[in-house]
C-alpha cells in the first residue's frame, strides 16, 4: 500500500482540480449557451482592428497563468514519480 500512496494522492488531488474546474464553469456560465458557441468562429470579421496593448498584456497574463497552471502539475507529476520509485 505504500507504493501506492503517491499515486493515490495524485489521483485525487487531480480529481479534486477537475472537480472544482468543472463547478467553476458551470457556475460562470461557461456551459450556458451551446447553440450558439458553434457559430462564433463564422461570425468574426477576418479584416479586424489592430489588437490593443491592454488586450496583448492581458493575453501576455493570460498564457504565464496557464504556463503556471501547467508546470505546476508537472512538479506534482514529478514529485509523485519520486515518491513512488525512493520508497521501492
Amino acid at each position: 500500500m505504500i507504493y501506492y500512496s503517491g499515486w493515490l494522492y495524485l489521483v485525487a488531488i487531480s480529481l479534486i482540480v477537475s472537480i472544482l474546474a468543472f463547478f467553476w464553469g458551470v457556475k460562470t456560465g461557461q456551459f450556458s449557451d451551446q447553440d450558439r458557441a458553434r457559430y462564433f468562429a463564422l461570425g468574426q470579421d477576418l479584416l479586424s482592428e489592430p489588437v490593443e496593448t491592454a488586450s496583448r498584456r492581458k493575453q501576455r497574463v493570460h498564457n504565464g497563468a496557464l504556463l503556471g497552471i501547467i508546470m505546476l502539475g508537472l512538479i506534482v507529476l514529478a514529485t509523485a514519480l519520486a515518491l513512488s520509485i525512493h520508497r521501492q
